[in-house]
């Protein structure tokens, strides 16, 4: 378990009623114009725009592309298109390997299909997820290998504490709305396992309660309608096998997407889970049969992420992309021990977070928050346990793609992302102490950055 993870959060129960943004000036997130050689020694919380015109950055950090859509592989293949959620694990030997999803539903007469899990007239779906094994900077790619293909639309996952990542399909097609877990050490295509007991369903993405002694993953759903899922294994940490599937239900609110602003910023709420009976939808839709036995809905449920207080209590923390009464998103927080949940956070300025995707945590403990919007800017966004927001990138170009695919390498020296349209899978270095420095001085003093 990352250190990270295990200190965020004491705060964020006691977070208040509205998260400050400290990162804009004039109502929007400027970037610097000055020149890299005159930059300051500490970081001032400004983005310097790109010469490059890819990804806006803070003073003193840099990027480096490792592989884009297209590329050759090792094993012959092209590295695939609209690179989505991803994960960086330490390999037996030492090395980093990233897992990427590719949300793609194309045909690709590239991939063999006697190794893909589905294609149709001969030819695989081009779904699926590639693996980039690194060189010890973190930063140049050394091999790289499909993973998994012949799936649809893999948008984001979670990764499970025995060093594996859970690839979802984001989709109701027949036989397709899995997770897939991908063994990052496997060089080949056969490493994966379908998770047919954790439900079929628009899956987004998952995390796994490392305090729970039955090993709980808690699953969102990316749509409108969808609903907030727990799968509890028969055996811990054998998610290949049988288990139960149930969706939140918070008694007398059917949707929690507060289009009428009945729920405040820091309201909580006891919950219930009712039974999913048919995990596999063969005749019924999962997110249906839930909802049928009153569970609540969860607008455009997206990243998820688990975090841990000093005291080894669980929450658990996921985003909604369309959710809140302006449609701009909110970040819920469950807390497993207590069976309550609470909005953590929900926007209500374009400024501010628009539609929260992709979540993570940070190597200095607080959430890492990826937009995904049509703003042609979106925004990588810090949010300390005390509910301040800073920036840490932005996409450049006038591009509209998306951010996804936060994480940091093992060692915490490299962050890495994913600019979805431009197919780009970038690792950023630089002195992560200078952002830990500005906020902790926003977090303690709470003032405003210079423009």
């Amino acid at each position: 378990m990352d250190k990270s993870k295990r200190q965020f959060i004491k705060k964020a129960g006691q977070s208040s009623a509205m998260l400050i943004l400290f990162a804009y000036g004039g109502g929007r997130l400027m970037a610097s114009e000055k020149s890299i050689a005159n930059l300051e020694q500490k970081w001032d919380g400004m983005l310097v725009k790109d010469p490059r015109a890819l990804f806006d950055l803070p003073n003193g950090f840099s990027y480096k592309v490792i592989i884009s859509s297209g590329d050759l592989m090792s094993d012959g293949l092209n590295f695939g298109k609209r690179p989505d959620g991803m994960a960086a694990f330490e390999l037996s030997d030492g090395s980093t390997a990233l897992v990427v999803n590719h949300e793609t539903k194309s045909k690709d007469k590239s991939l063999n299909i006697d190794t893909a899990y589905d294609g149709v007239n001969g030819r695989a779906y081009s779904g699926g997820t590639s693996t980039l094994v690194l060189e010890s900077d973190g930063r140049t790619l050394k091999r790289s290998n499909r993973s998994l293909s012949g799936t649809i639309d893999n948008c984001a996952g979670g990764t499970t504490p025995w060093n594996t990542w859970i690839s979802c399909e984001e989709t109701y097609r027949e036989n397709h709305g899995y997770a897939f877990e991908v063994d990052p050490e496997s060089k080949s295509l056969d490493g994966y396992k379908r998770l047919t007991h954790m439900g079929r369903f628009q899956r987004e993405a998952i995390t796994v309660d490392l305090n729970d002694p039955e090993g709980c993953v808690y699953q969102t759903e990316d749509d409108y309608s969808g609903l907030f899922y727990k799968f509890i294994p028969s055996t811990k940490g054998q998610l290949s096998g049988p288990g139960k599937l149930f969706a939140l239900k918070i008694p007398g609110i059917k949707n929690t997407s507060n289009k009428n602003g009945s729920i405040s910023v820091g309201d909580s709420f006891s919950v219930e889970w009712v039974r999913i009976q048919d995990p596999s939808a063969k005749s019924v839709k999962t997110k249906t049969q839930g909802q049928n036995e009153g569970a609540s809905i969860f607008n455009g449920g997206e990243g998820i992420i688990f975090t841990n207080d000093k005291d080894s209590t669980s929450n658990i923390f996921f985003t909604c992309k369309r959710g809140g009464q302006a449609g701009l998103g909110q970040i819920w927080k469950y807390s497993p021990s207590k069976s309550k949940i609470s909005l953590f956070y929900e926007s209500d300025n374009t400024n501010n977070l628009w539609e929260g995707d992709n979540i993570n945590i940070t190597p200095w403990g607080d959430l890492i928050i990826c937009e995904d919007n049509d703003s042609k800017a979106c925004k990588l966004i810090g949010c300390t346990p005390n509910g301040t927001l800073y920036p840490l990138g932005r996409v450049a170009g006038n591009s509209s793609s998306e951010i996804a695919g936060i994480c940091f390498s093992p060692d915490g020296k490299n962050m890495y992302l994913n600019i979805q349209d431009e197919g780009k899978t970038i690792a950023i270095s630089g002195d992560w102490n200078k952002i830990r420095e500005y906020r902790d001085k926003l977090d303690s003093d709470l003032i405003h950055y210079k423009t």
